[in-house]
């Protein structure tokens, strides 16, 4: 999806059709310095059990972007995102989590799985990731089976759990650091192989109906800090009112 035709038709479309999309440009290069620096002081800063360091599958993950400083504060009301989410979940959603994740170099594909199956709380749920870095085929970008979302509704095969088979119709979400993937939680997913010498991180989150038991309950771990600086529309998406 190119930046001209990234509007909320557009993507409502894509999600429809395919249960994912990209949204080049959301985030600008400028921006981006900040929210990159952040994010390394954040991870270096992070401690258990926030911080989870997964090693048998090659990535590192940290809880809670919701309180680690104002370089992500609007990355969690995106305008894209919540647009689809309005269209996906309706008016009634709330943000379940929002976290980071760094896949590190020689980091193996990840399983395909479903974020949440349709006879499961929280769903529908609509994901985002925001490209800290580039997503490339080599780097470990996100794979996704186009489509797979409405094979889940449909019935067809009882699967166990949420892991997924692999399939040769998985095709990798590449694009330019700043870009947004958007999807359906029950699209099958995961990222791919990181064959590169570098880390390739992301900013990620969901959003859940409002009724849902979210992943994180805000307003246990809200600070001082950054309930000073939340605005009506931040304080309705972490459900604080």
């Amino acid at each position: 999806m190119s930046a001209a035709y990234a509007t909320r038709a557009a993507v409502r479309s894509e999600l429809r059709e395919r249960g994912y999309c990209v949204v080049p440009g959301v985030v600008s290069a400028k921006r981006l310095v900040g929210v990159a620096a952040a994010y390394d002081r954040a991870f270096a800063e992070g401690t258990a059990p926030d911080l989870r360091a997964s090693l048998g599958s090659g990535n590192t993950r940290l809880a809670d972007f919701v309180n680690r400083g104002v370089e992500f504060d609007d990355l969690y009301v995106l305008e894209p995102v919540l647009g689809a989410c309005l269209d996906t979940i309706g008016r009634g959603f709330k943000l379940s989590s929002f976290h980071g994740r760094t896949v590190l170099p020689g980091a193996a594909a990840q399983r395909l799985h479903v974020d949440v199956r349709p006879d499961q709380d929280g769903w529908p749920l609509l994901g985002f990731i925001v490209m800290v870095d580039e997503f490339r085929v080599d780097n470990g970008a996100t794979r996704f089976v186009p489509g797979s979302h409405r094979a889940e509704t449909r019935g067809g095969v009882a699967h166990e759990g949420n892991h997924r088979p692999e399939s040769e119709a998985q095709v990798p979400a590449c694009g330019e650091a700043g870009s947004v993937v958007i999807y359906v939680g029950s699209t099958w997913h995961g990222y791919s192989a990181n064959r590169s010498a570098a880390p390739r991180r992301s900013i990620q989150g969901a959003y859940v109906p409002r009724a849902g038991t979210p992943g994180i309950q805000w307003s246990s771990r809200m600070t001082p800090e950054t309930l000073a600086r939340l605005s009506p529309v931040q304080r309705d998406v972490l459900a604080l009112d």
